[in-house]
């Protein structure tokens, strides 16, 4: 369903399409559709969106966009039906109008309306300036189509209605026509990677239309989806009215200098006098990375991040030194005064979050950016600084934060920054030394698990949470709204484990090590006079993650992935080995990363090493197929065993 909404045009513009596209009147529900069973072009699909039309036409009296949408949407299975209930938000006092709905079945090879009164839309107040009618469609089952039109202005001269094509569901067919209001100038901003069946666009309007566009799922490793939601959206740049001129939009120069200028970001960082009561002189803090460091762990381990996104100031930095909480932006501008008192040369970066979605660099527009960062530069070298949490080092960023560009904001002029500059790595280091207990119905040893980078903070941040949990006597664990996803200390368990020890969890600048002693009696199975053992106790994936035959979207991770994983596993007296895994060796195209599996034998000890490194932090379309197959062999190869046998008195 819609956000926003479209209205049918006037006379003149109707007349000008029913030349160019399909014609759809409501009610003209064909028997063909009633009858389908299943989507054919894909066939698990719940529900099936048959048409989703749009229209909008400028209308001067009001300089509003007066606009339609008409909508036929097919159930398909039992988990489609709630999707007869529908919701029209609207602002106070724009209600919809002529609103039209109908719910058609198939009753002994006929079709059979029920159309919906009035009456049975629900008016309800979601906020003091927000309503919505809520309905839900009568006589619904599997194979039903529910239809609906209405009316109503929305949006104007400076916002313009935008579009999405692709929804969650698969779409027949979507259209869009939109007419240009004349007083305007505007910036479109296309996306998704389903083709246009038909795109004409004029200086007067534009006319999309997409057939068969399929359902947009989440998938693993993406940031969000709405990056590759197929839609059109438009932003003003400048309105050109008679006695009235104004420009919205200028370039990143302009922004810049507005930016740098302002009271909230970089007339605030350069304004070091309010750090007088706060800033402890004592410290001698001066331009070198051992103070960059002390300065970054003492704003850091100070505040308490609120766990808002802004990428400017509200309050001053007395008032939240003494609150001693913030948002990211009202933390990350106090660090940067303090690196600027120290001598350290540093620039607030304004960015757009992972779930924000992507910066697009050709629509020069603040409102873009929804989060802020600091640059620190040392001996010539770029040093990206968030002091959000207090399990972080100076060094790593978040995975919210890395989200391909920056705007780094200096009094010379926009510079793009890579939001990788850190070069932070995902790092774990995986070593298990065992053997069989005296009854060789299990295994027992002991296990060590070291973590660097992007592991080492997101297992810090679980670990913290559950320290203040604890503390704090706090059952539920309250939805975090972070783009990193946290694993916990169980996922690194093996079996019954004893002698727990995390170390360096509160050193966040060394590796954090978790270490145990364990026993298992799985994957272990005795047959006469054999044993089959499967070696890899710990495995990087379940199952492989990426399920699709193709991937229209990109393959997104936060930051290189290197782990490593080796298992020493001693032979019991009186067996030998008979077989062992294959040695295999596996690299990703254009040195996306590699896959290596090595097994071999030393005296009494089998040696496993495994190797696995993604080098990229964006994997193409075009490399999926050979980044699915990797995970293959990696699951695979997690399954094969160790075939041992007894010795034979010869």
């Amino acid at each position: 369903m819609k956000k926003f909404t479209i209205s049918f045009l006037t006379l003149f513009f109707i007349v000008s399409l029913q030349a160019q596209v399909k014609e759809f009147k409501f009610g003209d529900v064909s028997i063909e559709d009633l009858e389908m069973t299943a989507y054919p072009l894909d066939s698990g699909a719940e529900a099936v969106y048959l048409l989703d039309q749009g229209e909008a036409v400028f209308t001067e009296y009001n300089m509003g966009m007066k606009s339609t949408i008409h909508v036929r949407l097919k159930i398909l299975k039992e988990s489609g039906l709630s999707r007869a209930d529908i919701t029209l938000r609207y602002a106070k006092g724009n209600a919809p109008s002529k609103i039209s709905a109908a719910t058609h079945n198939i009753e002994n090879g006929k079709k059979v309306t029920k159309k919906v009164g009035r009456k049975e839309w629900v008016d309800e107040k979601v906020s003091d300036n927000t309503r919505s009618k809520t309905l839900s469609f009568p006589d619904v089952k599997v194979g039903s189509i529910i239809e609906y039109t209405y009316e109503q202005t929305t949006g104007n001269l400076g916002n313009l209605p935008g579009w999405s094509f692709q929804s969650s569901i698969p779409v027949r067919y979507s259209e869009y026509w939109l007419q240009i209001p004349h007083y305007g100038v505007y910036q479109p901003s296309i996306q998704g990677y389903h083709p246009a069946t038909k795109q004409d666009i004029t200086k007067k309007y534009y006319h999309i239309i997409m057939e068969d566009v399929p359902s947009l799922k989440k998938e693993p490793y993406i940031s969000t989806l709405e990056n590759y939601r197929s839609r059109i959206g438009f932003e003003i740049k400048a309105v050109r009215a008679p006695n009235y001129s104004e420009t919205f939009m200028e370039n990143w120069e302009a922004i810049n200098k507005e930016l740098w200028e302002s009271e909230t970001l970089g007339e605030v960082i350069n304004d070091t006098k309010q750090l007088k009561k706060i800033y402890p002189t004592d410290k001698n803090w001066t331009n070198n990375t051992e103070s960059l460091i002390d300065i970054y762990n003492y704003v850091r381990d100070h505040f308490e991040w609120n766990e808002r996104y802004a990428y400017a100031v509200v309050d001053r930095s007395k008032k939240l030194w003494e609150e001693g909480e913030g948002d990211n932006a009202d933390i990350n501008v106090t660090l940067a005064q303090f690196l600027k008192q120290a001598g350290i040369q540093v620039y607030p970066v304004v960015l757009s979050t992972r779930r924000h979605g992507y910066l697009k660099k050709f629509v020069p527009l603040v409102k873009q950016f929804n989060y802020m960062v600091v640059c620190a530069i040392i001996d010539d070298k770029k040093v990206l600084l968030d002091a959000t949490e207090k399990f972080r080092p100076y060094n790593v960023l978040p995975a919210r934060a890395m989200n391909g560009e920056g705007l780094m904001v200096t009094e010379a002029g926009p510079v793009w920054i890579d939001l990788r500059e850190n070069g932070e790595m995902d790092s774990k280091t995986v070593s298990g030394e065992f053997g069989f207990n005296e009854d060789l119905d299990g295994l027992e040893g002991k296990m060590q698990i070291d973590f660097n980078g992007m592991a080492a903070s997101s297992l810090r941040s679980s670990i913290f949470e559950e320290r203040e949990k604890v503390e704090n006597d706090v059952e539920e664990e309250e939805e975090t709204t972070d783009d990193e996803e946290e694993e916990g200390l169980d996922d690194y368990k093996t079996g019954e484990v004893e002698n727990l020890e995390v170390i360096n969890v509160d050193e966040i600048d060394k590796t954090l090590k978790v270490q145990y002693d364990f026993k298992t009696e799985g994957d272990i199975n005795a047959m006469g006079d054999k044993i089959f053992l499967s070696p890899v106790l710990m495995k990087y994936v379940d199952e492989n993650p990426f399920k699709l035959e193709n991937r229209l979207f990109p393959v997104e991770i936060p930051a290189p992935i290197a782990d490593t994983y080796i298992f020493k596993i001693k032979i019991p007296e009186g067996y030998e080995v008979e077989e062992l895994p294959k040695s295999q060796n596996m690299v990703l195209p254009n040195a996306g990363g590699k896959y290596m599996f090595i097994a071999g034998q030393q005296d009494d000890t089998i040696q496993i090493m495994i190797r696995l490194s993604l080098s990229k932090t964006q994997y193409t379309p075009e490399s999926y197929p050979a980044l699915k197959e990797l995970f293959n062999q990696v699951v695979a190869k997690q399954q094969e065993q160790i075939v041992l046998k007894e010795k034979t008195n010869e």
